[in-house]
């Protein structure tokens, strides 16, 4: 393993990494810990993001994914409660060329401001 990708696998925060289509592609250790002190199951690298998500949660994504795609935002971001606290959970896309790639979502165990 590069140092690159060990950084982001010891990265103290859950990195989660979709395709345009919701499919996980990455997601970091502390993004597995994450899930399961939240008791939520079906956070998998290659299957798809509605295995972990409520339905009204997945209608809010596509929102923001095609928010995304036509580039009427940069960055999304909420908050909501954790085991310990407050959690920070940031959407950034990145792309290929001028179409959406995917999704990086970043979950902080805190607030940040």
């Amino acid at each position: 393993m590069t140092e690159t990708c060990q950084v982001w696998e010891n990265l103290n925060t859950a990195l989660i990494v979709s395709d345009p289509e919701f499919n996980v592609t990455y997601a970091n250790q502390r993004a597995y810990e994450l899930f399961a002190e939240l008791k939520i199951a079906g956070l998998e690298v290659g299957k798809n993001m509605a295995g972990c998500h409520k339905p009204e949660t997945m209608e809010k994504l596509k929102t923001i994914y095609q928010d995304f795609a036509d580039h009427k935002i940069k960055i999304n971001h909420l908050t909501m409660d954790g085991p310990e606290g407050t959690l920070t959970i940031v959407n950034v896309p990145f792309y290929n060329g001028d179409t959406l790639g995917g999704v990086v979502e970043m979950v902080f165990e805190g607030a940040l401001a």
